[in-house]
């Protein structure tokens, strides 16, 4: 192996969609402690922090190949900043949930039935499937866009890839997502 050429760069023989745990646990022990720090002043809450921190890292660790990403600390960092705004906007939500609760006599159950609960995972199933058809670059694009909620600009200054390229492989990946979601429907219907 050549010097500088770990076992995560793009010429590995591993297959692309499988996260590298050597390179994560790498980007782990380089970003996470700052990441940390970022986190715990944007949410006024190290628990908070570590648990946003968490998350990035299994979201990362499921996006797939590590090599992909030109910027990985650019990476880590916005899907951190986007999951603590969604704990910002949770506890913005909760608390006019709770605000507002003594007005009911009671209040609406969060639990899903077993009925939604099947329905939901067997979803989940089948986007993962139409999500796992779509080319490599295109679930890349996908997933960046979806699960990091990275904007196209950011994906663009990540993957070196125009906004033009970046919008068709996602119209693409939708596409093909949604008929194999429609198809997978009407042979439930069937």
């Amino acid at each position: 192996m050549d010097e500088g050429r770990g076992p995560c760069t793009s010429e590995s023989t591993q297959p692309i969609g499988e996260s590298c745990p050597a390179r994560l646990a790498q980007a782990y022990a380089e970003f996470a402690g700052p990441l940390r720090a970022y986190l715990t002043r944007i949410l006024n809450s190290s628990t908070d922090a570590e648990d946003v921190v968490q998350d990035a890292f299994l979201r990362l660790h499921r996006s797939g190949n590590l090599a992909a990403y030109d910027n990985l600390r650019a990476v880590v960092f916005k899907t951190g900043k986007r999951l603590a705004l969604n704990v910002i906007r949770r506890r913005r939500s909760d608390a006019l949930d709770r605000s507002g609760a003594d007005t009911f006599d009671e209040a609406p159950s969060s639990t899903p039935s077993p009925e939604e609960a099947l329905i939901a995972e067997e979803q989940a199933a089948i986007y993962m499937r139409a999500i796992a058809q779509l080319s490599p670059r295109c679930r890349q694009v996908i997933e960046l866009r979806t699960v990091s909620e990275l904007s196209y600009k950011e994906i663009s200054d990540t993957l070196g890839l125009s906004i033009s390229t970046l919008e068709k492989h996602v119209v693409r990946g939708k596409r093909t997502c949604a008929d194999l979601v429609a198809d997978w429907r009407t042979m439930a219907a069937a």
